[in-house]
């Protein structure tokens, strides 16, 4: 009988839906019926922009993709960055060879255990976010397919693969296609779901680096890390208020959106609004606050690896918050270039002199830049899941 009466239901366009803002599902019926709103109006290829609909439809082609003009061209424009900074900059070549040679093996490999434990801890944050936006994660066929903490995990490893290839963040679609492959999910709800979780990520690293800062400088900021503070606090308004936007205003969006693109916006609004659920912020942010601070000892036990450098724990949380902000330009793969640089000239702001810093941004980047690219690409190779 209960599955009569769901086959029974009309199936609902997203805008009916009390107008594409999320609701609770709070029954199993309710599930399924804002599921059928979200694949309702199956968006062609041709409605999305290029690189969401080669994603989107055909997956993910490494060569293609890296052979593309626009991904060669960022990397040229990254190792362009490196060369002139290596050019401007006072660096012995041979000094800076002869610390990195003087590493502690252990405390260097802490680092990487480090940042790869985190990456179950990333895909549990993303699997609740998934559960309040309405996706089925909790059956055992989906722990297994593709919603356990394992499979979710890879899922962030092949993306994160693709965003140190690829520019524009095409990475995190690629995210959404190996659910929607996967998981039989929709792809637009589950791009809602990846930028609700950069939004919690973006809040809790500007907060962060504000405390880190205030607790280093102790309130005696420079010009720099004034510049960096003002950024970090209109970015955070910015978020605050397209979602909020995003929830009040959504009739008025779609209004002014071109048609082919409201479907695939009613979608995508659904899964972010949707993800944060009030009952389960505070989880979501203890364990964003866990990958930030883990990212940051990452850059600790680098730097403990060289000897400490005299760098307190607040002023490397500073420099590991303030390089990760680099990140996210997405005209450059993994923040090539940008972050390098970055690393080196913020640890220059504690007298760090320009070939140690430059040491300390080579030992870090292997780990989360170089590894990347290796474990990924053997990942990509043999994964069942791409």
């Amino acid at each position: 009988m209960k599955s009569q009466s769901h086959a029974n239901t009309p199936s609902l366009r997203p805008e009916q839906t009390d107008q594409g803002l999320p609701r609770p599902a709070e029954t199993e019926a309710l599930e399924q019926l804002v599921e059928q709103a979200a694949e309702a109006a199956p968006l062609p290829a041709d409605a999305l922009p290029e690189d969401l609909a080669d994603v989107r439809s055909s997956g993910f082609s490494l060569r293609d993709k890296f052979l593309n003009i626009k991904s060669l061209a960022s990397f040229g424009i990254a190792f362009a960055i490196l060369g002139f900074a290596f050019w401007r900059a006072d660096i012995n070549l041979a000094d800076m060879w002869r610390q990195i040679g003087q590493t502690n093996p252990w405390l260097y490999a802490a680092g990487f255990l480090v940042f790869y434990g985190l990456f179950p801890v990333r895909a549990l944050r993303w699997r609740i976010i998934l559960r309040s936006a309405g996706f089925e994660v909790d059956s055992p066929q989906a722990r297994k397919r593709w919603a356990g903490v394992g499979p979710l995990s890879e899922f962030i490893g092949l993306s994160w693969f693709a965003n140190c290839v690829v520019p524009a963040k095409l990475g995190d679609a690629y995210r959404g296609y190996l659910v929607k492959k996967n998981g039989d999910a929709s792809f637009s709800r589950t791009l809602g779901t990846i930028f609700a979780e950069r939004i919690v990520d973006m809040i809790v690293l500007f907060g962060m680096l504000v405390v880190s800062g205030l607790l280093v400088f102790r309130g005696h900021l420079n010009s720099w890390t004034e510049r960096l503070f003002i950024i970090g606090i209109v970015l955070t308004i910015l978020l605050v208020i397209g979602l909020m936007s995003m929830r009040y205003l959504s009739p008025l969006i779609r209004r002014a959106l071109p048609k082919r693109f409201q479907d695939f916006y009613a979608r995508f609004e659904e899964g972010t609004l949707s993800s944060f659920r009030p009952s389960r912020l505070p989880v979501l942010l203890l364990l964003t606050i866990v990958v930030w601070l883990g990212e940051s000892m990452r850059l600790f036990f680098v730097i403990e690896a060289m000897g400490g450098l005299g760098l307190s724990l607040s002023a490397i949380i500073f420099v590991a918050l303030a390089s990760s902000l680099l990140t996210a330009v997405p005209a450059l793969p993994g923040g090539l270039g940008l972050v390098e640089v970055g690393i080196a000239g913020v640890m220059m702001l504690f007298d760090v002199g320009q070939t140690t810093s430059t040491a300390v941004a080579f030992l870090d980047r292997i780990i989360n830049y170089w590894s990347i690219v290796i474990l990924g690409l053997v990942l990509y190779l043999f994964s069942k899941r791409k």
